[in-house]
């Protein structure tokens, strides 16, 4: 053992490829028990005590990337009579197979709960969790106790709150509340997060598709134009602009919504870009099926123009973040109203798939540099959303979330594979080329040549800390 003084090493992971958002290169990565302390060429004594019993893991030849952060997941979702079929358990241990090792949930009322329950609620069912996770909370109508009830929110550690322009009836916010909102979480240094959809719109398109017999999952795409999307980012803009509010918008799914974000950010509005990865790799094609039931979310999937459209916007670094908007549904759910998307379950299992598929095609055959998709996938969800530098890279200081991956394989994604509370993927029968080998949560190997190795609730709630969005305000 070396008699330098520092922390004792846990852990060295030797020779690997070290990919963060700024640099990839060949390095050796020292962990002591849950947190990166250094890292330094291959072999080289970074001046660290040393102990001489520490795991040491060969990395050579394959790709060291910090754990992935899911901006978007909903665990246990409910809407309407349908509730999603993954608990924290469940969700966790699908995301930590796939790479993933924080996820973001979201804390929507039910019944007559309030806004912060709805946020305590979630937090206690998170206890039994095989990553991390943190929290968007979510706001429906405003009355006199929101101010206070954000506040505690963001005093717990949930500086997002996501409201949506859509859904009527539901869980749809006025322009009032998402004015009262935006100003309230401006004020406490947290931000808006949102879905837009404009509701009058997508009435009248489904009125219309009523008319002509079109409302089953065959016509789901022409049911929520793009022009509905349109308008409401629009919209949306101009009132964050107003009042100098940050606002994140979740799944954008066409190159227009993402320049006018863009634009705005280039006003100097605070103004972030999320793609999922289903927008970016599945088509309106999927609709014409056997079972296009399983495809139909919202937005739904796109024209292959508008598709190739929003990869532009990725691949010229428009887009911020890269989440996987998961919903646990099983063919059953999707089937059981298959002749109306109206009263169907909408949204797609991928909490497992996003890295795995993500690589495989953004980075392997559109070309997306690999610093640039840990960039979107894992450190700037974190960034925007006050978990960085404790989350989203390999870097002295940060949690020891590290994931080795094999990105020289090939193998043909079979959804009887995976491990998320459902019976089907959307991307089954793709062919793949990446592959995570090793999963580490804070310095401990969970997940080894696929199989789970440590199954100890380890996850646990990660508060978000408050951001300066001027710092993003060029982009991330």
């Amino acid at each position: 053992m070396s008699s330098k003084d520092g922390p004792q090493i846990t852990c060295i992971i030797r020779g690997g490829t070290v990919v963060n958002a700024e640099f990839s290169k060949i390095m050796d990565v020292f962990i002591s028990n849950d947190i990166v302390v250094a890292l330094s060429e291959p072999n080289v004594d970074p001046g660290l005590l040393q102990a001489v019993s520490c795991l040491e893991i060969d990395a050579r030849g394959k790709m060291v990337l910090p754990g992935g952060v899911d901006p978007h997941c909903h665990v246990g979702f409910k809407s309407g009579v349908f509730s999603t079929l993954d608990d924290y358990r469940e969700a966790t241990t699908a995301a930590i197979f796939g790479g993933t090792t924080t996820i973001i949930d979201f804390a929507i009322p039910e019944g007559n709960e309030t806004p912060l329950d709805a946020v305590k609620r979630q937090m206690e069912r998170s206890g039994d969790s095989l990553c991390d996770s943190a929290l968007h909370g979510c706001v429906i109508s405003w009355d006199d106790s929101m101010a206070d009830q954000i506040a505690e929110m963001v005093d717990l550690g949930v500086l997002t709150i996501k409201m949506f322009t859509t859904y009527r009836g539901e869980s749809m916010a006025d322009d009032d509340t998402i004015l009262r909102v935006m100003r309230r979480l401006k004020d406490l240094g947290g931000m808006v997060v949102i879905h837009c959809e404009s509701n009058h719109l997508i009435e009248e398109d489904q009125r219309k598709a009523e008319q002509l017999n079109q409302v089953s999952a065959k016509w789901h795409a022409s049911t929520r134009s793009e022009l509905a999307e349109l308008s409401s980012v629009r919209g949306i803009l101009d009132i964050a602009d107003a009042i100098e509010a940050p606002i994140y918008f979740v799944h954008q799914s066409t190159k227009a919504a993402v320049h006018l974000v863009a634009e705005a950010r280039e006003r100097g509005v605070f103004s972030y870009s999320e793609a999922v990865l289903h927008h970016l790799v599945l088509d309106d094609r999927k609709y014409e099926e056997e079972q296009p039931e399983r495809y139909v979310c919202c937005p739904p999937l796109r024209l292959r123009s508008t598709v190739d459209g929003l990869v532009e916007t990725l691949l010229t670094g428009l887009i911020s973040t890269l989440g996987s908007d998961h919903c646990c549904y099983n063919i059953e759910q999707k089937m059981r109203h298959n002749g109306d998307v109206r009263t169907m379950p909408n949204g797609l299992p991928g909490v497992e798939t996003r890295l795995t598929v993500g690589l495989s095609i953004i980075v392997g055959q559109l070309g997306l540099p690999i610093e640039r998709f840990v960039a979107i996938s894992s450190t700037n969800p974190a960034k925007l959303h006050g978990l960085f530098p404790k989350k989203g890279a390999i870097i002295p200081g940060s949690d020891a979330d590290i994931v080795i991956w094999d990105l020289d394989c090939s193998y043909t994604l079979d959804e009887s594979d995976l491990h998320m509370a459902t019976d089907y993927s959307p991307y089954h029968g793709m062919q793949l080329a990446a592959r995570p080998i090793m999963t580490m949560l804070r310095g401990r190997v969970v997940v080894k040549d696929g199989e789970l190795v440590d199954k100890k609730s380890y996850g646990s709630f990660v508060p978000g800390v408050k951001v300066d969005y001027s710092r993003f305000i060029s982009g991330l």
